[in-house]
């Protein structure tokens, strides 16, 4: 079955047997929201919100959301991770269950500093979190993410990627900046593969979520002038989103100059998980990726739900 429309595909949601999503880097920030939201989706029965040290009060605020405490950055963790979908999935019911959503939200924005002074190790680790974890989680899971025959519905990965991945980032965020470029690159790997190699059984897509009053943003703003020049930019930031009125039960552009709030972007991932046909979730362009910047789409995840 093929969804060329968000129409079409919304409708094949509502009409789908119950499902799963995974979240990781759940425990607070963007993925907490993001796992918050994907829990209000009817025929999502279990969120699977994951980080090294999250607890069930971390998500305490939907009964649908379960923490589930797991290292994505090391091979043991992802292990732990599958084992509990296949159980969820397959031991725990007579009827098969899919893993609908994988979204793709941990990450490390450290070793905060000049180029010169990384060391091999704090680059490894940052690679493994930011890159080799999603990539392999992906393909461990896999199985799971399949559409269970040939009138189901793909399943969707996710990647929360950053503007760092392009082009030369700040200074003080060389790691991460290259370890984002590799993540970005392996979702258009991963797309492409399973469109053209694997018959579209899955669908992979990224979008940016901008600046968001995370924990990595207090990391930001802990670094030094030393280590990062322009870190007296990001306190801004933070002191202007502390101005800004709250709204977070509505969507609403990203503030200008200021820090979005994880609950925002948790509505423009929710546009694009319901909103979007298959082919425009792959691919929104040619080369790039979902940025919630993007005016051109305002009207179809911000009025649409002013509307509601």
């Amino acid at each position: 079955m093929s969804f060329h429309s968000s129409a079409v595909y919304a409708k094949s949601l509502a009409e789908s047997r119950p499902s799963i999503a995974l979240v990781t880097g759940g425990k607070s920030g963007i993925g907490k929201a993001i796992a918050l939201k994907i829990a209000t989706f009817p025929f999502i029965e279990q969120v699977l919100a994951v980080s090294r040290s999250i607890t069930d009060q971390d998500v305490a605020e939907s009964p649908k959301v379960q923490a589930f405490a797991a290292d994505v950055g090391t091979p043991e963790g992802r292990q732990l991770i599958v084992d509990h979908v296949r159980k969820l999935c397959i031991s725990e019911s007579s009827t098969p269950k899919q893993l609908r959503y994988l979204i793709h939200n941990a990450g490390t924005i450290d070793p905060i500093k000049s180029v010169l002074e990384v060391q091999p190790q704090e680059f490894r680790t940052a690679m493994s979190v930011n890159c080799e974890s999603p990539f392999f989680l992906t393909t461990a899971l896999y199985p799971f993410l399949c559409r269970l025959d040939d009138q189901g519905i793909p399943g969707r990965v996710l990647h929360v990627s950053s503007g760092a991945a392009h082009g030369a980032p700040p200074v003080g965020w060389s790691v991460y900046g290259i370890t984002k470029a590799a993540f970005f690159q392996s979702y258009k790997v991963l797309e492409r593969e399973f469109r053209e190699q694997q018959g579209g059984r899955v669908i992979v897509g990224s979008f940016k979520p901008g600046v968001v009053d995370t924990s990595m943003q207090d990391s930001i703003r802990k670094s030094s002038t030393a280590n990062m020049p322009f870190v007296q930019a990001f306190q801004s930031m933070k002191d202007k989103a502390a101005a800004l009125v709250s709204s977070n039960n509505r969507p609403r552009p990203p503030p200008q100059g200021a820090l979005d709030s994880p609950e925002n972007v948790a509505y423009f991932a929710e546009f694009l998980l319901l909103g979007t046909s298959n082919e425009e979730f792959a691919n929104p362009n040619a080369s790039d990726e979902f940025d919630i910047r993007d005016e051109q789409l305002y009207s179809r995840w911000i009025a649409r739900k002013d509307m509601e």
